[in-house]
């Protein structure tokens, strides 16, 4: 059944444009009734996505006792601290029928001279990855762990934490006097 919906997109867009407005003009509602099926559908994992998002942003920031955690309106989470610049990000992948199938980390670089920082380290940690340079940026995928997998998600993040706050010249600029 799924092979023949398949086949309907892909064969749309081989017809010419006038049996394509015919086809919006004779089944406007139906369309119309798809397209708030599949807003529902998104927003329904989007909703899940980010309310998970939240309580993993709130558990490592308890775990590296570290509040600039930030979860992007729910979209992700990522920590930005590090200097030179580099960025841990995490998020989830659904499938059909998990919202939180898969929870990818990544950690990216905007530069070149950043990346130089921390390059031969990375490379080293994760042997198995191949950057992905994007213009200026690199983009390095450390790990998918499965996300309804709470203990194996946060122990990766606080390794990959750890692991970059050894490598920096400095994580946080603690106040030496007080005001």
């Amino acid at each position: 059944m799924m092979n023949h919906y398949t086949n309907f997109i892909k064969d749309f867009d081989a017809l010419p444009i006038e049996d394509i407005a015919n086809f919006f003009h004779d089944n406007a509602g139906q369309i119309d009734t798809l397209i708030q099926l599949y807003q529902a559908y998104n927003k329904r994992i989007l909703n899940i996505q980010c309310k998970r998002i939240h309580e993993l942003k709130q558990a490592i920031t308890t775990i590296t006792t570290d509040d600039q955690w930030s979860d992007m309106e729910g979209l992700e989470l990522t920590y930005d601290q590090f200097m030179p610049n580099i960025t841990i990000t995490g998020g989830f992948a659904s499938n059909a029928t998990d919202p939180l199938h898969t929870f990818n980390i990544e950690i990216s670089v905007p530069d070149d001279h950043s990346w130089n920082h921390y390059e031969n380290h990375l490379i080293s940690r994760y042997p198995g990855q191949e950057p992905i340079i994007k213009g200026d940026s690199t983009i390095l995928h450390i790990a998918a762990r499965p996300g309804n997998e709470t203990t194996t998600i946060l122990s990766t993040l606080e390794e990959v934490y750890s692991f970059l706050s050894s490598l920096t010249v400095n994580t946080f600029f603690h106040s030496l006097t007080s005001h």
